[in-house]
């Protein structure tokens, strides 16, 4: 079962990467007002653990997981929005079955 969840959380991992790739592309050539106000991120600076983009890294996951992106009613980015936080939740979810497992391994 741990092997299931690093299968999981890779594979979540992955995808969400390519969501959010994908997204932010997507905002910047149809919504170039939107993708300006969230500071113009790259999938470089959002993969960035840099103090100087703690910032940017803040307002887009605000804009993400606050819904905003949802108010902009363009079918193509909901689609991929939504997909993105399904992939953090299943990164989420895999993150837990690796714990939980690896918990239950160790005798007390």
């Amino acid at each position: 079962m741990t092997g299931i969840a690093i299968v999981i959380i890779l594979l979540a991992m992955g995808s969400g990467w390519l969501f959010r790739h994908l997204l932010l592309r997507v905002l910047r050539e149809r919504h170039p007002d939107e993708f300006a106000a969230l500071g113009q991120p790259t999938s470089q600076q959002l993969a960035s653990l840099s103090p100087k983009l703690q910032e940017l890294h803040l307002r887009f996951w605000k804009y993400l997981w606050g819904g905003k992106v949802f108010q902009i009613r363009d079918r193509l980015v909901t689609g991929l929005a939504a997909a993105a936080l399904l992939a953090d939740a299943a990164l989420i979810v895999g993150v837990a079955i690796f714990l939980w497992h690896v918990g239950a391994a160790q005798p007390l």
